[in-house]
């Protein structure tokens, strides 16, 4: 989610709870062009502070949680990690193939 995602949950929590911009602004101790500039996105960075006062007031939580874009190296290791596993994989079907020599005529003339 990037801060147009945000104030848009942020504006669709406020108005779901009856509040308006303003009241919104006191209750949570912000300025009101504040709370406009964050609903629309047009605000550079929210401090955790303000986003968390708007947040516990709109019954919203903020969860930290790990990223879920590895990045090339992580990549790159489970690429390997799924390689040797494929290769384990199939040394142990073909040594479970027992290759016999083909039966054929045995018409000695």
């Amino acid at each position: 989610m990037n801060l147009q995602d945000y104030g848009a949950l942020i504006r669709e929590y406020r108005k779901k709870s009856k509040l308006t911009q303003q009241q919104l602004a006191a209750q949570t101790g912000l300025n009101r062009v504040t709370i406009s500039l964050i609903e629309t996105g047009a605000i550079p960075e929210i401090g955790v502070r303000k986003l968390s006062r708007l947040c516990m007031r709109l019954g919203l939580a903020i969860q930290i949680v790990p990223s879920h874009n590895p990045q090339l190296p992580e990549l790159l290791q489970r690429a390997d990690a799924e390689r040797a596993k494929g290769l384990e994989e199939t040394s142990r079907i073909l040594s479970q193939i027992i290759i016999k020599p083909k039966q054929g005529n045995k018409n000695h003339e």
